[in-house]
Formats: structure tokens, C-alpha cells, sequence
């Protein structure tokens, strides 16, 4: 997602099979499949760049540099970061003033977004569902960074854990006020979670404040985080977005 918004689709040889976005992505040859690159794949197509995230293993990336394959590796640990790994990839691509205006753009819609909601008169508390079995996000979650961001509260934010799973009892008595439901296109709505035993009675469900969330504008460090953000704080704060 990171090279198509910076312009260089036309020169992406292969993706990995969690590639959905943008369409033409989807065209391209995989060649990690489920998490699991092929060597022989990426040494076939003969790249002058490799772009692995921090999750492809380390002995992949030694094994790529041995063959002479240049490699960069990209871990971000919050918002900024993913800015950051934006104009490292634009750096590495030779094109640093394409990616330096596209970088830009991002961090002025980020700072847009932060100014209207210092105006908010009120932090309300949140939780984002991962899946129905209530795995959550915590502190360390691009998640957790971007509630925050959008004038909201996390009710798993002081758990040091990026994504841990909380039982409905404790969901129940921290009663958030908002539901973002990461797991709408797996089947979650907010009638299934109004129909839950004993959660009719939280507040988020009482005020009809459930919202279906695209959980890939949440969980992948690219442009789209921005995206997220923005969507998100609307869904807080309608009344500074009108």
C-alpha cells in the first residue's frame, strides 16, 4: 500500500496474498503466500528492492542479502513511525520529493484531524472489538494510538498488551460508551452485539453508538492509517466534522 501511494505500482513485481488493496495489487503475482515468502519467487523476478516488513523472518532477509538482493526493512511502532517508513521507502525508491509531498499531505490531514478534537468537549471510552471471542486492543496497537488521536479513551489502553483478550464481565463493567466492531466483515453488527446476553445494558449498545469499523484502516501501518483515523474520529465526534 505504502509503494502504490507513493506512485511506484508500476514497478511492484509481486505482493503477499494479505495484498487486497489498492485492486491492482490484487493482480500483481504472490509471492508470500499466508506469511510465507518464496525465495525462489523473489529471486526470479529479479527486484532492485525488497521491501519486508518486520514479520517476515529474519533468516528470509539474511538469506535475500546473501544473494546480493538489496532488502529494507520496515517496523514501525506508531503512527509517526509509519510516516517515517513512508519516506524511507520513497528514499530507497530515489524518489525522496515525491515521497517528502505525499508524506506531507499525511501528516497535515493527521494534524487536521488533532486540531478539531481539541475541541471536543468530552473523551468518550471505547472498545474495539478484534473478534466476537473479545480479543481488543491495548497499549503498543496502532488501534490504541489512533483512539486516542481521535478524541477517544480505550478501555483496554492500560493493558500492556497490544492485542489481549479481556473476558465480558470486565467489558461489561468498564461499560464503554462506543463499540467499533473490527470484526463487521466477519459477521458482527450491532444487532449481534445488542442480542449478547447481559449487553443490552451497556451504554454503547443503550445509545446505539455500535459502529461497523474496515479494521484495515486500523491494523496495517500504511497511508490508509490516516484514513482510519479520520473515519474514526468522525464516528467520536460527528459534531466537529458537520
Amino acid at each position: 500500500e505504502i509503494l502504490f501511494a507513493l506512485g511506484l505500482g508500476d514497478r511492484v513485481l509481486g505482493v503477499s496474498s494479505y495484498s487486497t488493496f489498492p485492486k491492482a495489487a490484487t493482480r500483481l503475482p504472490v509471492i508470500i503466500d499466508n506469511g510465507i515468502p518464496s525465495i525462489e519467487k523473489i529471486v526470479a523476478l529479479r527486484p532492485d528492492l525488497v521491501i519486508a516488513a518486520d514479520i517476515v523472518p529474519t533468516a528470509t532477509v539474511l538469506k535475500l542479502r546473501s544473494l546480493h538482493l538489496m532488502v529494507l526493512r520496515t517496523n514501525p511502532h506508531d503512527i509517526q513511525g509509519i510516516l517515517r517508513d513512508m519516506q524511507l521507502v520513497g528514499d530507497a525508491a530515489g524518489i525522496h520529493i515525491t515521497a517528502q509531498h505525499v508524506v506531507t499531505g499525511l501528516r497535515n490531514r493527521l494534524s487536521l484531524v488533532q486540531s478539531k478534537v481539541r475541541l471536543a468537549k468530552s473523551r468518550p471510552t471505547v472498545f474495539y472489538e478484534v473478534d466476537k471471542t473479545l480479543y481488543t486492543v491495548g497499549h503498543g496497537s496502532y488501534m490504541d494510538a489512533l483512539i486516542t488521536l481521535a478524541g477517544g479513551k480505550n478501555v483496554a489502553g492500560g493493558i500492556m498488551n497490544a492485542y489481549p483478550q479481556i473476558s465480558a464481565e470486565k467489558l461489561l463493567v468498564a461499560d464503554p460508551q462506543y463499540i467499533i466492531l473490527g470484526d463487521a466483515a466477519y459477521g458482527e453488527s450491532p444487532a449481534t452485539v445488542g442480542a449478547r446476553p447481559g449487553w443490552s445494558a451497556v451504554s454503547a449498545v443503550r445509545d446505539h453508538h455500535v459502529y461497523a469499523f474496515n479494521d484495515d484502516l486500523a491494523s496495517r501501518p500504511g497511508p490508509r492509517i490516516v484514513d482510519g483515523l479520520e473515519a474514526l474520529a468522525r464516528l467520536l465526534h460527528p459534531e466537529l466534522f458537520r
